[in-house]
């Protein structure tokens, strides 16, 4: 066995867990999805008629955390001062 060969077959990333079919968290995916793509900011992240404002929120907040995490270890991984001298957060 390969010590070089020991991790080719397993996946990068965990898989993303869905909720079972026709809980609240289903369904509240499923509108995020619908209105996400559809260019308008404002009614992807209206508060659903009947939702709890606290449940919506959540999902969201866990959603939007894991997109700028991705997002991140994407950046930190290519964009080095090397790579990319002119993406800073600030004058130089």
């Amino acid at each position: 066995m390969s010590l070089f060969g020991l991790g080719r077959n397993q996946r990068t990333f965990r898989p993303k867990k869905s909720a079972p079919s026709g809980s609240k968290g289903a369904q509240l995916r499923k509108h995020i999805d619908a209105t996400l793509g559809s260019g308008n900011l404002r009614e992807a992240v209206r508060l659903p008629p009947g939702e709890d404002a606290n449940e919506w929120l959540a999902v969201n907040t866990v959603d939007f955390f894991n997109q700028v995490n991705l997002l991140y270890g994407t950046l930190t991984e290519f964009c080095t001062p090397e790579n990319c001298p002119t993406m800073t957060a600030g004058p130089k």
